[in-house]
């Protein structure tokens, strides 16, 4: 399972207990973005327990595309590389992994 499925599946933050999965996922193209579920995260379910529909992405090393997709979660549109996105749904992280060559390590 790759780590983005792996936090889709199962809380990552900030209360499961250890080992915590990584919240970073490094794709094949060097793009990087945080992805955060759990209890506290901007994320749907609220509790820390999966499987989420909505994740937390946040700090992506380049602004996400299509961008028209992703202005809408998108806490400041004016620094979208220093930010967090809120309740992004798991198929747009999904989409966004694959155009930047799926993940490095799965």
């Amino acid at each position: 399972m790759s780590t983005l499925e792996a936090i889709i599946a199962s809380a990552n933050w900030p209360r499961h207990p250890a080992p915590r999965l990584p919240n970073w996922i490094q794709c094949a193209d060097g793009f990087r973005m945080s992805v955060i579920s759990g209890e506290g995260a901007y994320c749907s379910t609220r509790a820390d327990e999966g499987p989420y529909t909505e994740v937390e992405v946040g700090y992506p090393s380049e602004r996400p595309e299509p961008w028209s997709d992703w202005s809408e979660h998108c806490e400041d549109t004016e620094r979208p590389v220093d930010t967090v996105y809120s309740y992004v749904p798991a198929c747009k992280v999904r989409a966004l992994v694959a155009l930047h060559g799926g993940e490095a390590n799965p």
